[in-house]
């Protein structure tokens, strides 16, 4: 069994909104495909299996994937701002409940929020939560500029920590794009940059202590955080509080998105099966056939194998 916790979807009308924009974010229909012009270096394709759910269950049974658990692609709501973002997410989180209703055998949810005001992005993730039946959050690696352990989305977190539900965390328009963009495709650096910087601040702020009973998913096999871990330790022991934050980051969750088996190994080896999760970042460009690749290359035993598969995904998304 495989459950995929990384996984998206958008709507054609998200995109002929966007389509009347003449500022980051926005879309175009090129050669009969629609592109989301996300900022400079970033332009992201809506491909059939985002918006055909039975394309993308084509997809799924062609990979062997039993459940996805989707989220919505970038550019997310919270780019546009204001009430027109929050009544974007909303009309997201309805057209996502309505994919589920279709086949909830094969389909869960993750809601989004568009932090135009934060009372109002608190009551719909309530109704995301108790009313649509979701099974987790979407928060994007930054919200407008500012880092997500920024006091003003404390309550979010607190929210998701009453409710003992998972955070998944998705790149999008890095903090800083400083020569990320002119050279370096942004989701070949950019992504990785702003995820690693997200998830260390959670950790160094104290929100992952504070609120632990909201398990936090770092994608891409966990950006850098796996591969600086022993850095980061000594260098805050050195510089900073001397503290060490490995238990810290290890709280962490991470997917198995990869290109080969080797970063995923070494991800395995330092935060163990039971916290990593299967996920393919479908339908975004090979992920998901050479991620199917690189876990069944990886050596470990068939306990484990099912950790990663989908015993963990079960653990940390139960039935609402």
């Amino acid at each position: 069994m495989r459950i995929d916790v990384h996984n998206h979807f958008m709507s054609e009308k998200f995109a002929r909104m966007l389509e009347k924009r003449s500022r980051y974010p926005y879309a175009r229909l090129i050669d009969g495909n629609w592109r989301f012009a996300c900022c400079e270096g970033l332009t992201l394709p809506m491909t059939p299996p985002m918006f055909d759910m039975d394309r993308k269950l084509a997809d799924l049974d062609n990979l062997g994937i039993d459940v996805a658990v989707l989220s919505l692609g970038a550019p997310g709501p919270e780019l546009i701002g204001g009430k027109r973002g929050d009544q974007i997410a909303r009309e997201h989180n309805d057209l996502l409940a309505e994919i589920i209703a279709a086949r909830p055998d094969r389909f869960w949810g993750y809601a989004t929020l568009g932090f135009g005001d934060i009372e109002v992005s608190l009551r719909e993730l309530d109704r995301c939560m108790g009313q649509l039946k979701f099974r987790g959050l979407q928060l994007f690696s930054n919200i407008r500029g500012k880092p997500l352990d920024a006091e003003e989305f404390r309550p979010v977190f607190a929210r998701m920590a009453e409710l003992g539900r998972p955070i998944f965390i998705h790149p999008t328009v890095p903090l800083n794009r400083n020569y990320l963009a002119d050279l370096i495709p942004v989701p070949a650096l950019g992504f990785i940059v702003d995820t690693t910087l997200a998830a260390m601040r959670l950790a160094l702020s104290g929100r992952l202590t504070e609120f632990s009973t909201a398990p936090v998913i770092i994608p891409h096999v966990g950006g850098a955080i796996p591969y600086l871990m022993p850095r980061l330790a000594g260098s805050m022991m050195t510089h900073h509080r001397g503290e060490d934050p490995t238990s810290i980051l290890k709280a962490l969750y991470m997917d198995t998105v990869v290109h080969r088996v080797e970063p995923l190994r070494w991800c395995y080896e330092t935060m163990g099966a039971d916290h990593i999760l299967f996920g393919t970042d479908h339908p975004y460009g090979q992920w998901a056939r050479r991620t199917i690749e690189a876990l069944d290359q990886l050596q470990c035993s068939g306990e484990d194998k099912d950790k990663i598969c989908y015993a963990n995904a079960e653990r940390l998304f139960p039935p609402a």
